[in-house]
C-alpha cells in the first residue's frame, strides 16, 4: 500500500525523488541544469534526502552518489517524442517501491505519469516548462499532446511550478490555475577554464555566442542568417547539438559563412563558462518556454544579452537587455549597431549581472523549493 507521510515530515528528513530529466551532472539542457543545481542544494543546505533518476545511456560513468545526491540509472529507448515519457514511467515504477515523501517531475509531457502517481496516493509536483505545443520540431499529434498535458498539469496534478511570470500568467489566464513561481538560478559551480579560447582560436570579448539545442523554435537559423547579412568581423560561436535533427543541422551549415563556428555540445562546463564569460554579446533566439538557464548563465557572467522579443525573455532581461524580432534585417541591423557601441554593450552587461545577483540566485531558488516541498507534506 502506498501512502503519504503527512505531518510526520516535520519530525524527519524529507525524502524526495526527481524524475524526468536526463540526469546529473547536467550535460544537455535547462531541466538537467535545474535538477543538478537544486538537488545538490536540497541535500547540502536543507538536510533533505534526494534521489535523481538518470537515463543510463547518457552516462559512461555512473557513480551511485553525486555531491550527496543518490543517482539511480534506468535505461529507456532513444525514441523521439517517447524517450522521456517511457523513462519517467519506468522510473516511477521504481520510485513506488521507495516510499518517497514527494516526487518532483520535470517536463509537462510527463504529466500522465504524474497523474498515475497521484492516484496511487503520492505527493507529486510537476514543473511546467513552457508551451511545448509551439515547438516546430513536433508534428501535429505531438503538438496536440503537449496542449493536452498543459490541461492535465493544471487541472489534475495541480501542484505546478512555473519559472517565469509570463508562464504563471499563461496558466492563470488559460486554465485558471495558480502556480508556484520559482525562477532558475544563474551561477555555476564549475569555475572557468580559459584554455577553450586557444582551442577554438578566440579572443575574449571579440566574439558573439549562442548556446541552444539546435531546434527550429530556438531560431538559430535566423541568428545565422542575420549574422551573415550583418557582415560583422566578430565570429559567431554556436554551442549545442541537434540530437534528433541532422537535416536541420545541415540546413544551419548551409546558411553559415566561414566566420560561424559550430562548437558542438559541451560536457566540460568550465570551458562552457569561459565561453559565456568571454562573449561580447550573448544572442538568445528561444521563443518557447519560460526562463532559460543558458540566458541566465550568460547574464551571470556579465555578458550583455540580445534576445528574441517575446514576453518570457523580456521578463528575464528586464529594461536593460537588447531585443530583436524575426523580421528580416532586424537582427542584422541590431548587430551592426551593437558591435560598434562597446560602452552601451558593457553597460548592459553590468546591468544584467546586477539583475542576476538580485533575482536569480540558486541559494534563494533552492530555499523556495524546499519551503514549497515542505508545505505539501
Amino acid at each position: 500500500m502506498f501512502y503519504k507521510r503527512g505531518n510526520l515530515n516535520s519530525l524527519m528528513q524529507l525524502n524526495v525523488a526527481i524524475i524526468g530529466a536526463r540526469g546529473i551532472p547536467a550535460t544537455y539542457g535547462g531541466f538537467d541544469t535545474l535538477v543538478e543545481e537544486l538537488s545538490v542544494r536540497l541535500v547540502r543546505d536543507h538536510a533533505m534526502k534526494v534521489t535523481v533518476y538518470c537515463r543510463t545511456d547518457y552516462y559512461v560513468e555512473r557513480p551511485r552518489y553525486f555531491s550527496g545526491v543518490e543517482c539511480v540509472y534506468i535505461s529507456a529507448p532513444r525514441i523521439k517524442g517517447l524517450e522521456s515519457l517511457i523513462h519517467t514511467f519506468l522510473c516511477s515504477l521504481h520510485a513506488l517501491s521507495r516510499n518517497y515523501d514527494l516526487i518532483f517531475i520535470v517536463d509537462p509531457g510527463n504529466a500522465p505519469i504524474a497523474v498515475m502517481l497521484k492516484l496511487l496516493n503520492q505527493i507529486v509536483v510537476i514543473h511546467t516548462d513552457g508551451l511545448g505545443w509551439k515547438r516546430r520540431k513536433w508534428g501535429y499529434l505531438a503538438r496536440r499532446y503537449y496542449r493536452w498535458v498543459e490541461w492535465v498539469s493544471a487541472r489534475m496534478v495541480k501542484n505546478i511550478i512555473t519559472d517565469n511570470q509570463g508562464m504563471a500568467d499563461y496558466y492563470l489566464q488559460n486554465y485558471h490555475a495558480d502556480s508556484m513561481q520559482i525562477a532558475y538560478g544563474a551561477s555555476s559551480p564549475y569555475g572557468v577554464d580559459e584554455t577553450i579560447y586557444n582551442e577554438l582560436v578566440l579572443a575574449p570579448g571579440s566574439y558573439l555566442l549562442a548556446v541552444a539545442r539546435l531546434e527550429p523554435e530556438n531560431n538559430v537559423d535566423i541568428i545565422i542568417r542575420e549574422y551573415v547579412a550583418a557582415n560583422v568581423e566578430m565570429p559567431l560561436v554556436i554551442v549545442g547539438g541537434a540530437p534528433y535533427g541532422e537535416d536541420y543541422m545541415d540546413y544551419l551549415r548551409s546558411l553559415a559563412n566561414e566566420k560561424v563556428l559550430f562548437a558542438g555540445q559541451f560536457s566540460d562546463q568550465a570551458k562552457l563558462n569561459a565561453l559565456y564569460k568571454g562573449a561580447y554579446l550573448y544572442v538568445h533566439g528561444h521563443e518557447v518556454g519560460g526562463t532559460n538557464p543558458s540566458l541566465l548563465r550568460a547574464m551571470g557572467f556579465g555578458t550583455a544579452p540580445l534576445v528574441m522579443d517575446v514576453d518570457y525573455n523580456r521578463y528575464v532581461v528586464g529594461p536593460h537587455g537588447f531585443v530583436f524580432t524575426k523580421e528580416e534585417g532586424n537582427l542584422a541591423a541590431t548587430l551592426g549597431k551593437l558591435v560598434n557601441d562597446v560602452s552601451e554593450v558593457k553597460k548592459a552587461g553590468q546591468a544584467a549581472l546586477g539583475r542576476v545577483n538580485k533575482e536569480y540566485n540558486w541559494e534563494a531558488v533552492s530555499t523556495r523549493y524546499a519551503e514549497y516541498f515542505q508545505s505539501l507534506t
